[in-house]
């Protein structure tokens, strides 16, 4: 026996040959071409997982236990090996738990037997080996402070460092200290800087350090990939430390105004680098204050992203802000930490403007010193039990928090289950230490380390795309996010959208993923819009001052666009499932005052909304129903089955987010898409002449056929690749 490994161009070669020795004219012998190679080959036959597997054959899991397994797949077909194991179920563990060696990437993959088999059996040529997944954090951890010095000088070594101008993640945190070698040709001394001048700016936080460690997540990700690999990572994105938690500890009735504490940290970033694009990062929260209402801190975080602080003739200068959601303190109750109803996010994740990140974990195993009679609390793919959520807050009056839902390690629980352990460092992220005897390298978890991975996402996007804004970077986060397994099979269970919803202010929109968000797989078809809209309009002009308005404030634009589906291609395939998702993202200005806490209309200073055009509806219909509706004031209008959650379900908030799922040739007709105003307090509050204010949002929109191997792309005219809205005055009159 032979073991041939292929990859594509190879089995097309092979092909050829077998082809010509089938079938080519026989040579003056009597013989085939290629009969000296050809005949001595029996048969060809699939290949086994016992043919490919690099490790001990004794060790070779068996039966239907779930097991962690490594995939070394070909660098070229690395994503086509990814997308092939989610389409069997299997759960892919985040990017920076890859290692990358010359050729290769080692793709760690929680899976059955079986199913790695059906992966061999689909002929996917892409994996070379397959072997355990080794990548334990505890093992780093435990290593002797001068074994952790030359792994990180290696990996620096290896590093292609940023350069001056590139995006910076900053850090509101507890300080950082830059002197860690993966850290320092990143963070420039005068990027360094505290609120109040009597403060260091190095890490304050006992222990391992706070700032530190989340400054080595937002700028490299989970370093337990990175520094047992051979990658040369290419970084493009730096840092920035703003300390404003203060290193002496606080009375809890300290009148301290975080909100204006977080508005200045802001603006020393921005006077010492006015013209860098950043992503603001925060993961320190209010622990004795629920987020189900508006508050100072929160409010002010919605100002600093929709830049209320611009003079009057200036672009107001929108900012991203990733914020923690807050972390489910310690208790031996498991049952008690599991309840997403005991444990609401905290002040001020509920920041309309803010992304907002939770916590997800694929760490499930324990190495033998972390205390190997003990085990995870939450399985693979499932929440992260440190993240809170928004399931206890009024869903008619609040935003969906959090967002989005990245790694922040996991709990463990003992066998008795009387006891529970936080911070094991199995179960852990691993990330750059303040410094001191073993601090090299620590283990870091919880939504801190979440939100450290969300601001570094964004920030590489920002350095892929300069020119997108950050209502822009925060849609394609949040569209390019997917349930895990164990959450989809939740959804599956849900009844009705109300159940869904709920589940939503758990696991937000999902876990993000870089590649999705950079680019669109090769069978998608992804659109997006940047554009700017008035919401409402004063028509009258004042008789004796036609510059000024008076009478009735209305609605003003609404942006219909005409979507490029490939009808041809949709109508042939005819019942095969399609699905749209369409992701929504703007900044309002707050009106925090008390009474428009519980009315989303007279706290935001306006509102968006889309809608789909109806199957048998024409465009002078279409433009009419949503007229009609407008002037009856209602938000969602009719629910559609087709759609996840549906209109009804949005109220608060400034990103909406849904995937409709029907036909193809339902959705062939369905070729057009509006985005329209909703009551805000621009229009109520006519004493602040902002009736005719101009506000801006980013649309994105993809079509995937997930069942058919089709290329959408290829269909579409390049030119038809960036939406392009067609103005309409809501309240005009509609030709038939």
């Amino acid at each position: 026996m032979v073991l041939h490994f292929e990859d594509r161009e190879a089995q097309d070669y092979l092909t050829e040959r077998v082809e010509r020795y089938r079938a080519g004219a026989l040579n003056e012998s009597g013989n085939p071409p290629l009969a000296g190679a050809m005949q001595p080959i029996e048969s060809f036959t699939p290949t086994e997982l016992v043919d490919i597997w690099r490790e001990d054959p004794a060790a070779l899991p068996e039966g239907d236990d779930v097991s962690w397994w490594g995939l070394w797949c070909w660098d070229v077909f690395v994503n086509d090996v990814t997308s092939l194991a989610r389409r069997l179920n299997m759960q892919v563990a985040p990017e920076d738990r890859w290692s990358t060696f010359p050729d290769v990437q080692v793709v760690p993959v929680h899976a059955t037997r079986a199913q790695i088999q059906s992966l061999l059996d689909l002929g996917q040529p892409g994996v070379a080996e397959i072997g355990f997944a080794t990548d334990d954090p505890a093992i780093l951890v435990y290593l002797t402070g001068r074994e952790q010095e030359c792994l990180v000088e290696n990996l620096a070594e290896r590093i292609v460092w940023p350069g001056e101008d590139a995006p910076a993640v900053c850090l509101l945190d507890t300080g950082v200290n830059r002197a860690h070698p993966l850290i320092e040709p990143a963070l420039a001394p005068q990027d360094t800087q505290a609120v109040e001048e009597d403060w260091s700016v190095g890490d304050h936080y006992d222990g391992p350090g706070h700032g530190t460690p989340m400054a080595g997540l937002a700028l490299h990700g989970d370093l337990t990939g990175s520094l047992a690999d051979a990658s040369t990572p290419d970084l493009h994105h730096r840092l920035e430390s703003i300390k404003f938690l203060s290193p002496r500890p606080r009375a809890e009735d300290d009148p301290a105004n975080y909100g204006a504490i977080t508005q200045a940290a802001v603006a020393l970033a921005e006077e010492r680098n006015p013209n860098r694009n950043r992503t603001i990062c925060s993961a320190a929260t209010n622990p004795n204050r629920n987020g189900d209402r508006p508050s100072r801190w929160s409010a002010a975080i919605d100002e600093i992203a929709a830049g209320v602080d611009a003079a009057d003739d200036e672009e107001p200068p929108r900012r991203l802000f990733v914020q923690a959601v807050g972390n489910i303190g310690h208790s031996n109750d498991w049952s008690a930490i599991k309840d997403p109803t005991r444990h609401p996010g905290q002040d001020p994740a509920q920041a309309w403007n803010a992304l907002t990140v939770g916590g997800v974990t694929f760490k499930d195993r324990i190495e033998t010193r972390d205390r190997a009679e003990w085990s995870a609390c939450a399985n693979v793919g499932e929440a992260s039990p440190y993240g809170r959520t928004s399931v206890d807050w009024p869903d008619g009056t609040t935003p969906i928090k959090p967002e989005i839902v990245l790694e922040a390690g996991n709990r463990a629980i003992n066998g008795l289950g009387d006891q529970v352990t936080d911070a094991m460092p199995s179960l852990s992220l691993v990330s750059t230490g303040k410094g001191g005897a073993g601090d090299v390298l620590v283990p870091f978890h919880a939504t801190s380390a979440a939100t450290a991975l969300a601001s570094r996402m964004a920030a590489q996007i920002m350095a892929k795309h300069p020119a997108y804004w950050p209502e822009t970077v925060r849609a394609l986060m949040v569209h390019s996010a997917d349930w895990t397994q164990p959450m989809k099979a939740e959804f599956a269970h849900a009844s009705g959208k109300t159940t869904r919803s709920a589940l939503r202010r758990r696991f937000g929109y999902g876990m993000p993923s870089l590649q999705r968000a950079l680019a669109s797989a090769s069978n998608d078809l992804a659109l997006v819009s940047q554009a700017y809209i008035q919401p409402f309009d004063r028509p009258q002009a004042a008789r004796r001052d036609p510059s000024q308005r008076v009478g009735e404030v209305t609605f003003g634009d609404a942006h219909y666009y005409d979507l490029p589906w490939p009808t041809e291609v949709l109508e042939q395939l005819e019942n095969c499932q399609v699905q749209l998702k369409v992701t929504l993202s703007y900044f309002v200005e707050p009106y925090p005052l008390k009474g428009s806490m519980l009315d989303p209309a007279r706290y935001r200073s306006f509102g968006l909304r889309f809608d789909l055009k109806r199957q048998r509806e024409t465009e002078a219909q279409f433009q009419r129903r949503r007229n009609a509706e407008l002037g009856d004031r209602i938000e969602g209008g009719e629910d559609d089955p087709n759609w996840d959650f549906g209109p009804k379900a949005i109220a608060a908030g400034s990103l909406h987010c849904d995937t409709w799922t029907g036909t193809a040739v339902e959705l062939a007709s369905r070729n057009q898409l509006v985005i329209y105003p909703v009551m805000g307090w621009w229009r109520d509050r006519r004493s602040q002449r902002r009736y005719l204010d101009k506000a801006r949002y980013a649309l994105v929109v993809t079509l995937t056929t997930p069942d058919v191997e089709i290329d959408l792309q290829a269909e579409v005219a390049t030119t038809a690749q960036t939406l392009i809205a067609a103005r309409t005055r809501i309240g005009t009159e509609v030709r038939t």
